[in-house]
């Protein structure tokens, strides 16, 4: 959101963003992060009314987006727009789906507080909100047919890449297939619990294969826990300190691979494009809306281990096709996936919902992520 509002605060706009380290200290010791952030965000837009330069537009996470959208109910602020970067709603049905399959599932203290917490929160927001982003065409399908958005209330957005990235991995020969790369988080919806045996088992067909292991949040000595001993000298694990340095880690690496359970669609998926990683990834969420199988990548179900294998075992014997795929990838990218096209329908949506509500220039408070 904040490559998207840079666009939006360029095209004349003003914008001020409200984070987890803006909330008052004073709030962490007797109410935790799920029920202060939400009410910070609604006492940060009260506020700026009560000094007479109140915010046109909001435009919040859905898990912190209840206070504001009651509120603005209440008191006819401002326009409230929800931003979804993947519902709670279908993440957590999936997340009750892993146990009943035997895979990792929700804790029963988690199964207890997070309907109260996170999820009724959250569909209070999102049926109440003036309009919702959403970042993949299942979301968009759900929130019109399970809760009876109109239209032309719900606007499909997605991330963008620097083209950084292109101009990193400029030249790429495909002549090597020996580093994996995965870019993301390590957590479950990320596919990790996948990951993990998939790349066992290729780095014991393939002696000189390594995994790259990038932007991760946990320390090195966490993730290599996962693997079987013999292959933890073969995960190198880094943390890249800005876009330069990740464009370059991007350009190092020889295939990308996304195993994701649930997504909205994910930043790295777009820098991999960018980069002309030949991908493999999983037919869900953004992934599917993305990527085109067998022409800017290669997709497979959810939880397929044996169709991952088979899969990343194409791309490595096949150069031609890592070649094509990377190609088509890279020219996709730089055609649709730019920050610029990423903003565009952000701006016609504020453009619209401002044209109902006001007839004076309007500035935005943007609410990301805890």
């Amino acid at each position: 959101m904040g490559f998207i509002h840079d666009r939006v605060a360029s095209a004349g706009h003003e914008v001020d963003y409200f984070c987890a380290d803006d909330v008052p200290s004073e709030w962490s010791g007797w109410v935790g992060r799920r029920i202060s952030f939400p009410m910070a965000v609604r006492n940060k837009a009260i506020s700026a009314e009560q000094d007479g330069r109140p915010y046109d537009i909001v435009n919040v996470h859905e898990p912190s987006a209840a206070p504001v959208t009651v509120g603005r109910a209440r008191r006819h602020g401002p326009v409230v727009v929800v931003t979804s970067h993947g519902l709670e709603r279908r993440a957590w049905e999936l997340a009750k789906e892993e146990g009943r399959l035997g895979r990792e599932a929700p804790r029963w203290r988690t199964r207890l507080a997070y309907p109260a917490t996170g999820l009724w929160p959250a569909e209070i927001a999102l049926k109440r909100a003036d309009h919702v982003f959403c970042l993949n065409e299942d979301d968009k399908t759900t929130l019109l047919e399970r809760f009876g958005r109109a239209p032309d209330s719900v606007t499909r957005v997605h991330p963008g890449a620097d083209e950084v990235y292109a101009r990193a991995a400029e030249g790429r020969s495909y002549e090597r297939a020996r580093r994996v790369l995965f870019a993301g988080t390590w957590r479950k919806n990320k596919g990790v619990e996948d990951l993990v045996p998939v790349f066992t088992v290729l780095a014991d067909r393939y002696p000189d294969l390594e995994l790259d292991v990038v932007g991760a949040g946990v320390t090195p000595a966490e993730i290599t826990a996962h693997f079987p001993p013999h292959v933890r000298n073969r995960v190198v694990c880094t943390a890249p300190g800005d876009e330069d340095a990740m464009a370059a880690a991007f350009a190092a690496a020889d295939l990308f691979l996304l195993p994701s359970l649930f997504e909205g669609t994910p930043l790295t998926l777009i820098q991999a494009m960018m980069s002309g990683l030949p991908i493999v990834t999983t037919s869900t969420c953004g992934m599917k809306d993305v990527i085109a199988h067998e022409r800017t990548g290669l997709l497979v179900p959810i939880r397929a281990r044996d169709a991952l294998l088979d899969a990343m075992s194409r791309l490595i014997g096949d150069r031609s096709l890592r070649a094509r795929l990377g190609g088509d990838a890279r020219s996709t990218a730089l055609h649709r996936y730019t920050w610029d096209r990423a903003a565009e329908p952000v701006l016609r949506a504020y453009d619209a919902l401002h044209t109902v509500s006001s007839a004076v220039p309007p500035s935005m408070i943007v609410a990301p992520k805890r």
